[in-house]
C-alpha cells in the first residue's frame, strides 16, 4: 500500500530521533538528507543536519549550511554559528557575534560559557578565569555542565601559570572532585595546575590515576584501539613531561616513543612530544632534532597550540640553527621572533649569543645594551652582557654594568634590596677584588651582612655557608675581630662544624692566641688507626721506595745506581776467532771478488773505448779481422711453433712473456748479415 509524503517524513523523523538518542551520527545524517529530499524547504531537517554536522566535528559544513539555509528563517541558529566560528579558529567574527547576543541576551548560560572559551582560545586566561569561576558557583554540582565548567576553568589556570610563572600567587590552590567515577579530564587538568606551580610530585600521581580512569572508562565503553589511544596519548605525554622535569628521562623517553608509535592523531600532541623529544636529546643528534621540529613547526599543529607552546617551540628552532653553526638563519629567525614575543628575555640572549659566535663580541654586547634599555629590570639580558664582557677580559666595562642594574633596581625597590640575592652580592666583590677595588668589596659585603644578620626571616631561609663565606673573606682581608665574631656565631649554631672552629682559631690566632688555644682542645682528633707509622718512617720524601734501602744502622743510604754494560750485535755465523774481512763495508761491485754476470760481464769484456782487445782492431768494435781468426759461425736454432692452444671465452687479458719473446725471435729470426 503506497504511503504519502506526510508518512515518510513522519517515519523518518521518528527514526531520526532513535538515532540521535543513540549517537549514531552518520545514520542520522542520511536520515537528514532523505527528509530534505522530500521537502527542501524542511527547516527542522536542516536544523538536526547542522546539529549533526556539529556532532561529527564537520564545522566548516555546519558553517556553510547555517549561512546558504538560514539567512531569513525563524529558526535562531546564532549560537550553533558561533560555536563552529570558535572551532574553525575564526575568533575575531565569533567576538563580534559574541558581543551582538550579549546584547539581548546577557544572562545566558551557554553564552557566558562561550565567552569563556573564546578568552581562552585567545590566550586571555585570566579574563576567562573570571568567567568560568562565576558560571561554577552559579551551577548546580548535579549539573552535567557543571564538570565541565570544572575541567576548562583547571585548564584556564594551568594555562595561566605556564604562560606567566610570576601568576604563582595570584592563581589559588585547585579546588576539584576526583572520586566520581570516569573524572579522569579533571585530575589530568588539576595536575597540570600542579605541573605549572612546580609541585612534581602532585602532578604524577594525578596524572597516573587519570590514565588509569581513562583506560577503565573507555575500555568498559566498548571504545576501538584508536580511539583509545588518542585519548590516552594527551595524558601520557603530559606525564612524560613530568618524569622529564623530575630527571627521569628514560622513562620520560619510553612514554614519548610510545605516544610516537601509537595510532593518536593529533597533530597538537605530536608537536609537543617531539619538541620535548628534542630538549631531552640536547646536542646529540641535531639532523634527528631537525627533522621533529619541522613535524613541530607544520601547518597542522598551528591551531592546536596554545600562543606559549608556539613559542617554546620557535624558541627552539631558533637554538638548534645556534648549535648548527647557522647563524644568519638564527638572527634572522631570533629577530622574527622579538617582534612577535617582545616580553622574552630568552630571545634576547639567543639573538646576542648569535651574534658572538659570528666572532662580534662588541657588537653583541652593543646589541645586549640596547635592549637593556627597553627592559632595564632584565636580571637575565644585564648579566649575559656581564657575561660576554668577562669573555673580553673588560672587568671594569662588566662592573659598569652590573651596578647600573643595581641603581635601577634601588631606584624601583626598596633601598639595598639586592643585598638579599646572595649571587648578585657575591658577583658584585668578586668584581670589586678584579678592579683592585678591595675597600669597596669589604663595603659591599659589611653591608651584605649587617642585613643578614638582622634579618631573621632571612636567616631562617638563607644557607650558612653565605655568612661561613663572609667571615672567610673577611679573615683574607685581615679584619680578624670581625671574622672572629661570625665564626662565634656560627659556632653556636652548629659546634660540631670543625671547618667553622679551624677559622674561628685562625682569627683568634691573630688577635687573642689563648683564646684559639682554648678553642684548639675542639677539634676532633686525627685519627691515626689507618696509618703504619713504621712504614711511613721507612719512606724518603720526594724519593721512589726503589731507590732506597736501609743499612744495618738504621740510616737511610741512597743506593748506587749501577750501569749495565750492553753487548756488541754480532752478525749470525759469527767466529769471533777469526779476523773480519776489511772488504765487508764495501759495495759488492767494488770488492776484489766480484764477478760480473751477464751483460755486465760483456761490458767488462769491451773495457774502456781504446783498450786493446783480443781480436778487435781499433776500438774494440770486432769490425776487422786483425787477428787472424776466421769469422764466427753463426748457428740458427729453431724455433718451435707452440702447440695451439683453446682461447677463454670473455676474458681479455696482457698477452704472455713467451709470447713477446716469439715476436722478438721471429723479428731477429734467419743469419747474421755479417
Amino acid at each position: 500500500m503506497a504511503t504519502t509524503k506526510e508518512e515518510q517524513v513522519s517515519n523518518l523523523y521518528s527514526e531520526l530521533k532513535k538515532t540521535t538518542d543513540e549517537y549514531e551520527d552518520e545514520r542520522s545524517l542520511s536520515i537528514c538528507d532523505s527528509i530534505i529530499q522530500l521537502d527542501p524547504d524542511d527547516q527542522v531537517a536542516l536544523h538536526c543536519k547542522v546539529v549533526t554536522f556539529i556532532r561529527l566535528d564537520k564545522y566548516t559544513e555546519a558553517l556553510s549550511l547555517i549561512t546558504r539555509k538560514f539567512k531569513k528563517s525563524d529558526i535562531d541558529l546564532n549560537f550553533e554559528k558561533l560555536y563552529c566560528y570558535y572551532r574553525t579558529n575564526q575568533l575575531q567574527p565569533a567576538l563580534e557575534l559574541l558581543n551582538e547576543l550579549k546584547k539581548t541576551k546577557k544572562d545566558d548560560v551557554g553564552l557566558q560559557y562561550m565567552e569563556a572559551q573564546l578568552l581562552y582560545a585567545q590566550d586571555n586566561y585570566e579574563a576567562s578565569i573570571k568567567v568560568y569561576e562565576k558560571l561554577l558557583k552559579s551551577t548546580n554540582k548535579n549539573d552535567r555542565l557543571y564538570e565541565e565548567i570544572q575541567v576548562n576553568l583547571l585548564a584556564a589556570k594551568a594555562g595561566l601559570l605556564f604562560a606567566n610563572p610570576k601568576a604563582k600567587d595570584d592563581v589559588k590552590e585547585p579546588l576539584y572532585d576526583v572520586s566520581a567515577p570516569g573524572a579522569y579530564e579533571v585530575a589530568y587538568n588539576a595536575a597540570s595546575v600542579h605541573l605549572a606551580r612546580s609541585e612534581l610530585d602532585l602532578a604524577r600521581e594525578q596524572l597516573e590515576s587519570a590514565r588509569k580512569q581513562c583506560n577503565e572508562r573507555m575500555t568498559e565503553a566498548g571504545l576501538s584501539h584508536e580511539e583509545i589511544d588518542e585519548e590516552l596519548a594527551v595524558i601520557a605525554a603530559q606525564l612524560a613531561y613530568t618524569y622529564q622535569v623530575q630527571g627521569r628521562t628514560e622513562e620520560a623517553k619510553e612514554l614519548y616513543e610510545s605516544v610516537l608509535n601509537s595510532k593518536a592523531s593529533d597533530a597538537g600532541v605530536t608537536a609537543i612530544v617531539s619538541n620535548n623529544i628534542v630538549a631531552m636529546q640536547e646536542t646529540k643528534d641535531l639532523f634527528d632534532a631537525a627533522k621533529k621540529l619541522k613535524v613541530a613547526t607544520g601547518k597542522e599543529a598551528e591551531n592546536k597550540l596554545k600562543r606559549y607552546q608556539k613559542r617554546v617551540i620557535a624558541m627552539n628552532e631558533s637554538l638548534l640553527q645556534l648549535y648548527m653553526n647557522k647563524h644568519a638563519a638564527c638572527r634572522d629567525s631570533a629577530q622574527r621572533l622579538i617582534a612577535k614575543y617582545p616580553d622574552s628575555d630568552t630571545l634576547y640572549l639567543i639573538l646576542a649569543a648569535a651574534t658572538y659566535h659570528q666572532s662580534k663580541g662588541e657588537k653583541a654586547v652593543e646589541e645586549l645594551k640596547k635592549y637593556a634599555e627597553k627592559k632595564p629590570e632584565s636580571l637575565a639580558i644585564r648579566f649575559a652582557t656581564i657575561q660576554l664582557q668577562l669573555l673580553q677580559s673588560q672587568p671594569a666595562e662588566a662592573l659598569s654594568t652590573l651596578e647600573s642594574y643595581l641603581k635601577v633596581i634601588d631606584e624601583k625597590n626598596k633601598k639595598g634590596f639586592y643585598h638579599q640575592q646572595p649571587a648578585v652580592v657575591a658577583l658584585l666583590v668578586w668584581l670589586y677584588e678584579q678592579t683592585n677595588q678591595s675597600e669597596k668589596a669589604m663595603e659591599t659585603l659589611d653591608k651584605a651582612s649587617t642585613l643578614w644578620k638582622s634579618d631573621s626571616s632571612f636567616l631562617k631561609s638563607a644557607p650558612a655557608s653565605i655568612i661561613k663565606q663572609t667571615a672567610a673573606f673577611k679573615l683574607k682581608a685581615g679584619r680578624y675581630s670581625e671574622a672572629a665574631a661570625d665564626y662565634e656565631q656560627l659556632v653556636k649554631a652548629d659546634p660540631t662544624d670543625s671547618q667553622t672552629i679551624a677559622g674561628l682559631i685562625s682569627a683568634y690566632a691573630e688577635i687573642d692566641p689563648a683564646k684559639a688555644e682554648q678553642y684548639g682542645d675542639a677539634l676532633p682528633a686525627i685519627a691515626m688507626h689507618h696509618i703504619d707509622v713504621d712504614t711511613l718512617e721507612r719512606v724518603v720524601p720526594g724519593v721512589k721506595r726503589g731507590y732506597v734501602k736501609k743499612d744495618p744502622k738504621g740510616t737511610h743510604v741512597k743506593k748506587v745506581k749501577t750501569k749495565k754494560k750492553r753487548q756488541p750485535l754480532l752478525p749470525k755465523n759469527c767466529d769471533p776467532s777469526r779476523t773480519p774481512d776489511p772488504e765487508r763495508w764495501l759495495p759488492k761491485r767494488e770488492r776484489s771478488t766480484y764477478r760480473a754476470k751477464g751483460k755486465n760481464k760483456k761490458a767488462a769484456l769491451r773495457g774502456p773505448q781504446g783498450s786493446a782487445v783480443e781480436g778487435g782492431g781499433i776500438g774494440g768494435t770486432g769490425s776487422a779481422n786483425i787477428g787472424g781468426r776466421g769469422a764466427p759461425v753463426v748457428v740458427e736454432k729453431e724455433v718451435s711453433e707452440p702447440k695451439p692452444q683453446a682461447s677463454t671465452p670473455s676474458s681479455t687479458a696482457a698477452p704472455s712473456k713467451a709470447a713477446a719473446n716469439k715476436k722478438k725471435n721471429k723479428k731477429k729470426g734467419g743469419k747474421s748479415k755479417w
